[in-house]
């Protein structure tokens, strides 16, 4: 699910016009391969981080990336920063390509958490029988717990991923806007779905017990003040 999310993200984009204008197609292509190593390293390091316990014992299986799974917000800061330095020494202008990159990217998140869905990773809380939109796990050879009515907050990202991906759409199909600002919206609009999704979670992990936010929740956090300030500076410079 993974692959074709990534498949869409190509597609559209390489059929941007204003990534025509902005990119040659080798660069272009040069990009996306060092974006999905970076995204696979920056996802596997946070997933590594945030799952410490099941690999202290064999740190080795941190670089077997089927055993496991990615952060996908350790995988959107390791494509960001890996493009952003291969983008600056080509001397192509970062944010207006990065923008229109934004506008796809939510299409690869809400592929992949369909993945998670299919996978049992990423579950939900326990909730009531009665609750329509309950999933219960059955396979032996998922992740999720079995046989108990759970949220099925895989879903709940994958919707809330194509939901960002219509405004990000809609926003800069209609309206004017500066370099940066389609960017920070989608890193904003991320955060808050991870941060909103994840109290219904059931593979929350707290930092030194801070009970109240995950460890990917205070990530997000951080990723909403620094895109928000980003956001604030752009729409006030001249």
């Amino acid at each position: 699910m993974i692959a074709v999310g990534f498949l869409f993200f190509v597609y559209f984009l390489y059929k941007n016009p204003k990534r025509i204008k902005l990119i040659s197609d080798e660069v272009f292509l040069n990009t996306l391969f060092i974006g999905l190593l970076a995204g696979i390293v920056g996802g596997r390091i946070i997933f590594a981080l945030y799952e410490w316990d099941s690999f202290k014992d064999d740190v080795l299986q941190v670089f077997y990336p089927w055993v496991g799974g990615f952060g996908i917000l350790g995988s959107v800061v390791g494509v960001l920063i890996s493009t952003f330095i291969y983008l600056k020494i080509k001397k192509i202008k970062v944010l207006s390509l990065l923008d229109v990159v934004a506008i796809y990217a939510p299409l690869m998140e809400g592929f992949g958490r369909i993945g998670c869905f299919l996978a049992g990773c990423c579950y939900g809380k326990v909730t009531s029988a009665d609750c329509f939109f309950s999933v219960v796990f059955k396979n032996p050879d998922g992740l999720a717990p079995l046989g108990v009515s759970l949220h099925p907050t895989q879903l709940y990202s994958s919707l809330a991923a194509f939901f960002i991906f219509a405004i990000i759409y809609f926003r800069a199909k209609f309206f004017r806007y500066k370099d940066g600002e389609l960017l920070f919206l989608f890193l904003i609009l991320l955060s808050v779905s991870r941060i909103v999704i994840d109290f219904f979670r059931g593979d929350r992990d707290f930092v030194f017990n801070f009970s109240l936010f995950s460890y990917y929740q205070l990530v997000a956090l951080a990723i909403i003040v620094f895109s928000s300030l980003c956001l604030a500076y752009i729409r006030i410079k001249k």
